[in-house]
């Protein structure tokens, strides 16, 4: 544990390769790097069941990526549908930059642990075959690694998941549908805006998270000087 803390990452060669690789596993093996950043899109909304007291009984992935919650009942408009339906497709990018910042403080343990447990809890609530294998191996590998891996390969390994949520959560916005069941649809029936509105505003977040935490990881900074209201410094 201590080998991970304080470990500087900031504009080291390693970053670029490993956003290399992310880059390579989200694009090339497609619906396979879709589920894991399905795995966050899902655990947002169940997340948030809990917040907004709907609750939810489990989730599933399917063939291509796709997945959903079951929350046990219906869920009509409201202010619980909103946040619920908003969530799925902020919680990767936002995990991404969150992550990207604690990994850029010199904590490369904190992202490897927080993953870890994270998958560890989805396996709970997995309800399918195919939930079970993907959260299961995503659980167990990174505890292998953090039990018998390098302190090379773990600063890595938490290197590739940051930039797998960024990277991926800009690749599910972008392929995700705006017609049928998709939360696009759902919000552009209920909530005034277009589907396609919907979708751009998921698109444009997880760009932002994108610029900013690849900038982290880059730079040491998520923003240029003076670009307001992020520039907090004097």
């Amino acid at each position: 544990m201590d080998d991970l803390i304080g470990v500087s990452v900031v504009g080291q060669p390693l970053v670029y390769g490993a956003g290399f690789i992310a880059l390579l596993l989200v694009v090339f093996t497609g619906s396979w790097a879709g589920s894991i950043v399905t795995v966050a899109h899902e655990g947002g909304h169940m997340f948030f069941s809990v917040l907004t007291f709907w609750g939810f009984r489990h989730f599933d992935l399917e063939d291509g990526g796709g997945g959903g919650t079951d929350h046990g009942r219906a869920i009509g408009w409201g202010p619980g549908d909103f946040v619920l339906r908003l969530a799925g497709y902020l919680t990767p990018p936002l995990l991404g930059l969150a992550g990207a910042a604690v990994l850029v403080a010199g904590n490369a343990w904190g992202i490897l642990a927080s993953a870890a447990f994270l998958f560890g809890v989805a396996f709970l609530f997995a309800h399918n075959g195919l939930a079970n294998l993907v959260t299961l191996i995503a659980a167990a590998g990174i505890v292998l690694v953090l039990w018998r891996g390098s302190t090379f390969l773990q600063v890595t390994v938490a290197i590739v998941v940051i930039w797998w949520l960024l990277i991926g959560g800009v690749r599910s916005a972008v392929i995700m549908a705006t017609d049928g069941g998709s939360d696009a649809a759902v919000m552009g029936r209920r909530y005034l805006l277009p589907a396609v509105i919907w979708k751009l505003f998921w698109i444009t977040v997880a760009l932002v998270c994108l610029y900013a935490g690849g900038r982290l990881l880059f730079t040491g900074t998520a923003w240029p000087a003076g670009v307001w209201p992020f520039d907090v410094r004097a």
